[in-house]
């Protein structure tokens, strides 16, 4: 309540974040250390075994990955503080100081990848074949500088679902090396080869090559991607494993919505022909045969793309109704302050909304929408809140604020006073029923009898 509220509109403050980040780890997993680690590996092939053809290859996918990583991983790894600081700057708060060192070195590694893949990209002729291993081994502490920060981010990640005995003893180790910590790193480190492996082979698949070398290059990372795509299952089979179970509840629900959830049957079919169409795709070039790995390569990597984005978002719905388990909902209030909050009131005890200059109904109801729904529901956007009470009546929307953590697990209790869960139940009835625009405040007409908080 110490921050102002930003509301982004039709997309929702979640989803922008959760846009930004995906986008992010697609890139910094699949290129930046997934299709890196393959440039690494095939220059070195081209010194080990004087293969010009490796040479080429190693350089060309170096110049597609580097464009990608420098002009839109930074900038949405930029990205992911901006929006996290401006739509949940208390959460990112609170990670921060829990996190203080593990972020800092974080901080310190991914200014250093930046450094070290242009130095990799502009030596790679100047140093010529006297300084060639050297040049490998600039690109190898590439990688493991790439794995180390992605070690890092994943306690961080990880600790937001399981922050197992954090809230009581608080202690960093405790924090970072949680329940699903391991697990999630090898999920990781499963997506990072899969998705590298098959961002090499499109590349190499659709570019002119010698075809001895095509098939050659095609069977190695073929054995990459079969490895990765075997252990995934595995992996994310023990990581859900070390999920409580109140957040197994929400499983179904985070991955299909509400609109699909009654039909769960779709996710064990997704995820059959995600591995399937994965593993086939593998096993093509594995046994090098050209044609049927190009036709597939493309289909196997949005299905990888796919699952990334799925895991990510079960990872982000299911710990619901909290931002960090034991500490702070999603709506960005502290479990301790609750109590607090709900004798002395949200608009009482929020510094910017006592700054506005204007504190009738409409612009009270406004505020608590922010302050308790924002995080998930937008206004005529993506998952409308006018739709979620829409042919509720007044007193209906204000029964169903007072349950609505025990109705809706996943969601966080109202905090407020009775007297402010009414005027947020009156602005919704009134949000769903059109009676007010909020294009144009000034139409809004209050109901006969209606005083404002004041």
């Amino acid at each position: 309540m110490e921050f102002p509220l930003f509301q982004v509109p039709y997309l929702g403050n979640g989803m922008t974040i959760g846009l930004v980040a995906v986008l992010h780890v697609l890139i910094s997993h699949g290129l930046a250390i997934g299709a890196m680690a393959i440039v690494v590996l095939s220059e070195y092939r081209g010194y080990t075994y004087g293969s010009p053809e490796w040479e080429r290859f190693a350089k060309g996918l170096l110049t597609v990955s580097i464009i990608v990583i420098t002009g839109v991983g930074a900038v949405t790894g930029v990205g992911i503080w901006f929006t996290t600081s401006a739509l949940s700057a208390r959460g990112i708060g609170s990670l921060l100081r829990v996190f203080f060192w593990p972020w800092f070195i974080e901080w310190l590694f991914f200014v250093s990848e930046l450094i070290v893949i242009l130095i990799y990209y502009f030596a790679w002729d100047r140093w010529g074949k006297e300084k060639k291993k050297r040049h490998i081994y600039l690109g190898l502490s590439y990688s493991l500088i790439g794995l180390a920060s992605a070690t890092l981010i994943t306690g961080i990640l990880s600790f937001m679902l399981t922050s197992d005995g954090w809230p009581w003893d608080k202690s960093l180790w405790s924090a970072f090396f949680n329940p699903s910590f391991l697990p999630q790193l090898l999920v990781r480190l499963g997506i990072i080869f899969c998705l590298g492996s098959l961002f090499a082979a499109a590349y190499l698949l659709f570019t002119r090559r010698e075809d001895s070398f095509r098939r050659e290059a095609l069977g190695l990372l073929g054995k990459i991607t079969l490895v990765a795509v075997v252990s995934l299952p595995l992996c994310t089979w023990w990581y859900f494993a070390e999920v409580p179970s109140r957040f197994k509840t929400h499983f179904i629900f985070g991955i299909l919505t509400s609109h699909l959830s009654q039909h769960p049957q779709i996710v064990f079919i997704g995820a059959v022909i995600t591995f399937g169409g994965v593993l086939l795709y593998a096993l093509a070039a594995l046994l090098k045969a050209k044609l049927a790995a190009r036709t597939l390569v493309i289909p196997a990597l949005v299905l990888a793309v796919v699952f990334v984005m799925v895991f990510e978002r079960t990872r982000e719905f299911i710990r619901g109704p909290y931002l960090i388990p034991g500490y702070l909902y999603a709506s960005n209030v502290l479990i301790q302050e609750g109590p607090m909050v709900d004798r002395q009131g949200m608009l009482d005890n929020s510094y910017w909304y006592n700054m506005l200059a204007f504190h009738d109904s409409l612009n009270q109801g406004a505020y608590l929408f922010a302050e308790n729904c924002a995080a998930c529901h937008t206004i005529d956007g993506l998952n409308d809140i006018r739709k979620r009470v829409e042919g509720r009546s007044e007193n209906g929307i204000t029964v169903y604020l007072t349950h609505i953590d025990e109705m809706v697990p996943f969601m966080p209790p109202f905090s407020g006073t009775e007297k402010e869960r009414k005027i947020l139940a009156r602005f919704l009835y009134r949000l769903a029923n059109k009676h007010i625009s909020l294009e144009a405040p000034s139409r809004y007409t209050p109901l006969n009898g209606e005083a404002g908080y004041e």
